[in-house]
């Protein structure tokens, strides 16, 4: 008789590594006739998708004039439209609670379901007289809802008199025996919002391993692409809402009018233009730009400087500083010496020529982001760290779907390995640099009190991993120059 061979093949499930420049250009309105959306673009079929009449053909324009292509890369259009009413089971414990992909425009109700059998009951918002053990709605930018709820935590002596608050069994409980009975019985909150465009882009966005996003609006007219009265301003905010922890970062240009020195008003801003910063905050993952571009006969700048830019930042390689980078802009003039000087001080990029060296190219002045420390107030730097940082727990996912590392000195060896291996395959590609690297858990020499805490827990904590990676040179200071006689 024949031999059967039987063969059990078990495999860990593996994702596609994490794109260098993949990147999302936000526009107004909806998706014009034929389009999907999001709508996957190319420089060889935009035009003839998008009337070029709509903003969006102009920036998709001075995009692909600085951005070459790349067969690993892609490039989205995604349309705004209008915000969508949303229900979602909120995750938290405690006092606090929230739904993701947010921003949200605002809030409608609250619901508690106590036991999680779908009793579910309607929660007011806090009242200090009326109602102690209701909820609050976080707000953001604008007063704008977040996309979270926190209950008010209002002490009666010892006891918390915080909800959620529910019926049962025609008795009111609140404060620490609700959130006791909810913790043991599995209840559950649902927060009811609407959920504003950008929150719908998020929603849209993130599964696509999109690394930058761009709303890309008219900086003549300095309306935002929301066109709800908020000014341009607001889509930068909203944009920096999409990123947050997404390990994305938002491009964005300052409006045309914009000068060093001078107050900008839009929506509740009040600052000097270069002074941005103050009022965004020191957030690694906002990127500007100021260009004074040209204007057409009808009044329209020729280029969108914050597509530009995103196209020369997506053409170069993560770990390449921007400085002194070339870019191809239609532009009234250039930044002086003096008005550059604010600029770098404010952390956002301009443009500016030096000619006198034997070549006149219209060079970006730096790769700034909003960050308050270095290096993460350049670009590059926060580009790399995105990517060893996905690929650090893409290997690590893939490594415990094998359902075969122990909690034992040979297992966290293995994770070590990984990491390790993660971190070469990372050199390779330049995203790191060769040098100093350290990738250790305490746990291997740890008590055997803290392996029974790590077993019965089922936890392998205080993982470290830390390795080498050089920044450019950005500027040369010659301190002594001159014969020695």
């Amino acid at each position: 008789m024949p031999y059967i061979t039987l063969q059990w093949v078990t495999s860990a499930p593996a994702g596609a590594p994490m794109s260098w420049g993949n990147a999302a250009i936000l526009a107004s309105g909806n998706a014009p006739d034929g389009c999907q959306n999001p709508q996957l673009v190319t420089s060889s079929n935009y035009a003839s998708l998008i009337p070029s009449t709509r903003h969006e053909y102009k920036a998709l324009q001075s995009y692909f004039k600085n951005f070459t292509g790349s067969p690993s890369n892609n490039t989205y259009i995604y349309w705004m439209g209008e915000g969508e009413a949303v229900s979602g089971i909120a995750y938290g414990t405690g006092l606090d609670y929230e739904i993701g992909y947010g921003p949200y425009s605002s809030i409608d109700t609250v619901w508690v379901d106590p036991t999680g059998g779908a009793n579910w009951q309607e929660i007011d918002a806090f009242n200090i007289s009326t109602c102690p053990s209701g909820y609050t709605a976080g707000t953001g930018a604008y007063g704008v809802y977040d996309g979270s709820i926190y209950f008010s935590g209002v002490m009666s002596g010892t006891i918390d008199l915080g909800g959620p608050y529910f019926d049962s069994g025609g008795a009111t409980y609140s404060g620490t025996v609700a959130r006791d009975i909810m913790s043991a019985s599995g209840g559950r909150i649902q927060i009811r919002a609407t959920r504003n465009g950008f929150g719908v882009a998020t929603k849209e966005l993130v599964p696509l391993d999109i690394q930058f996003v761009c709303p890309a609006y008219d900086v003549m007219s300095m309306t935002g692409i929301m066109g709800d009265g908020t000014g341009a301003t607001m889509d930068l905010r909203n944009s920096l809402g999409m990123c947050a922890g997404n390990r994305m970062m938002t491009v964005w240009a300052l409006p045309q009018a914009a000068s060093p020195n001078t107050v900008y008003d839009d929506g509740d801003i009040s600052q000097e233009y270069q002074n941005l910063r103050d009022y965004i905050g020191q957030d690694q993952n906002a990127i500007v730009i100021y260009a004074d571009v040209a204007t057409g006969a009808d009044g329209s700048g020729l280029d969108d400087p914050a597509a530009c830019y995103l196209g020369k930042i997506v053409d170069s390689h993560p770990h390449t500083t921007l400085t002194l980078a070339p870019l191809t802009i239609s532009l009234n003039s250039r930044t002086n010496e003096q008005d550059k000087a604010a600029w770098d001080a404010g952390q956002i990029a301009c443009i500016f020529r030096k000619s006198d060296l034997g070549f006149s190219t219209d060079q970006i002045s730096y790769g700034f982001t909003f960050s308050g420390s270095s290096p993460p107030n350049r670009l590059n730097n926060v580009r790399c760290r995105y990517l060893v940082e996905y690929n650090v727990l893409q290997d690590l996912w893939s490594l415990l779907s094998t359902r075969t590392v122990k909690i034992s000195k040979s297992g966290l060896g293995l994770i070590m390995d990984t990491i390790n291996g993660t971190l070469n395959r990372l050199e390779k590609q330049g995203i790191i640099d060769p040098g100093s690297r350290n990738v250790s858990i305490p746990l291997m020499e740890g008590t055997a009190a803290e392996w029974t805490v790590a077993r019965t827990t089922r936890i392998v904590s205080s993982i470290s991993i830390r390795w080498t990676w050089n920044t450019s040179p950005e500027r040369l200071e010659i301190t002594q120059f001159g014969e020695i006689l």
